[in-house]
């Protein structure tokens, strides 16, 4: 495993590329300010480092994220359990990433794709594999795990501004007795998302931790019911979208459509209905992530109060009731709605009338 790593570690750092060049006063004397003579032997010698430059450019650029293993942590992916060990540690950089759980450090999908991004970790895919992940190879976990896109780009923002970040009800320590990871799974939308060989199947099989058959075939129906009211929600939107236009530069999603949640003529009705039958369903929504200040001496074992939490959604925009819903789940804290788009990460807070 470190013998490759370490012969791929020759190549020419990517930071000295970037280094600033000459002051103005230092520079050498241009092409124009020296004799006819000489402009041959200064021509090969800019043609000699633009071609140095270059090949550094070049080797820069195609070295393996954490190839040198002597520098960097090490970790080996576990498909079993769907985490990282971290089987080398170089650094503090696991003060604020991965699971402590009997002395040992695991890391979770989108922790392994940030710090393998970012050039912190090298990561393995077996104890015989002499090589290490490559970016792309990280990114087909993040799909392999049921993680979007649209979840690690917020994600890895945040962690770029400095902040903690973990999961949504996620657990920094993990008992060692603890036979399953339930604790670290986090609650919400990541109990749906994880992977088939985890171990945690009572929790990814229905996404709340419900083992009742009577709830879990009653849920069953309703995603059934949902499903059939999206298919028909989509039929009536073709046959509409003809009708239904608009010259305007629609920044919200969905506005031309005529089932628009805010803005489609069937809202009246669903309001109607609402009112006849006075049956108020309660919101199914969770924050994505939980968000700590950045801190050099972050502590898993005792961390700091939340700062906020962040809800990912950039299907559509929020209502007031799924507004409120994540207000209450985050208690007093505020909430950053974040939307994705491609490379793009855009942030609003919600907060209570007592945060401001």
């Amino acid at each position: 495993m470190g013998d490759a790593a370490k012969d791929a570690s020759s190549s020419l750092p990517a930071r000295t590329l970037f280094k600033r060049g000459q002051k103005a006063t230092n520079a050498p004397p241009s092409f124009d300010d020296v004799d006819e003579s000489a402009k041959p032997a200064l021509l090969a010698q800019h043609r000699a480092k633009v071609e140095e430059k270059l090949r550094a450019s070049i080797e820069a650029w195609s070295a393996k994220r954490g190839s040198n293993a002597n520098s960097l942590p090490c970790a080996i992916w576990r498909d079993a359990v769907g985490r990282a060990e971290v089987v080398q540690v170089r650094g503090r950089h696991f003060h604020r990433f991965g699971c402590a759980r009997a002395g040992s450090t695991w890391l979770l999908p989108e922790e392994c794709a940030f710090l393998v991004e970012t050039e912190r970790l090298a990561l393995f895919w077996s104890e015989d594999d002499e090589d290490v992940a490559s970016v792309r190879s990280v990114y087909a976990l993040l799909a392999r795990c049921g993680i979007e896109w649209e979840d690690y780009a917020a994600y890895s923002h945040l962690c770029r501004l400095g902040y903690v970040t973990l999961r949504y009800g996620a657990s920094w320590t993990v008992d060692a007795r603890e036979g399953v990871w339930k604790s670290t799974i986090g609650k919400g939308k990541w109990a749906r998302r994880t992977s088939a060989g985890s171990g945690d199947d009572d929790e990814a099989g229905n996404g709340d931790g419900d083992t009742d058959p009577e709830r879990a075939s009653k849920r069953r129906r309703l995603m059934a019911e949902s499903s059939r009211l999206v298919d028909e929600a989509s039929a009536l939107d073709e046959l509409q979208s003809e009708t239904v236009k608009s010259t305007s530069r629609r920044w919200w999603p969905w506005s031309g459509s005529a089932t628009h949640a805010w803005l489609g003529p069937s809202i009246e009705a669903a309001v109607d209905r609402a009112v006849s039958t006075g049956v108020d369903k309660p919101v199914k929504i969770w924050p994505t992530f939980q968000i700590y200040q950045p801190n050099r001496n972050f502590s898993k074992k005792s961390p700091d109060p939340v700062s906020f939490y962040v809800y990912v959604g950039s299907d559509r925009p929020l209502d007031g009731r799924e507004a409120q819903a994540l207000l209450d789940k985050a208690e007093g804290k505020p909430v950053r709605v974040a939307s994705c788009r491609q490379s793009t990460v855009v942030m609003f807070t919600i907060a209570g009338k007592d945060v401001y």
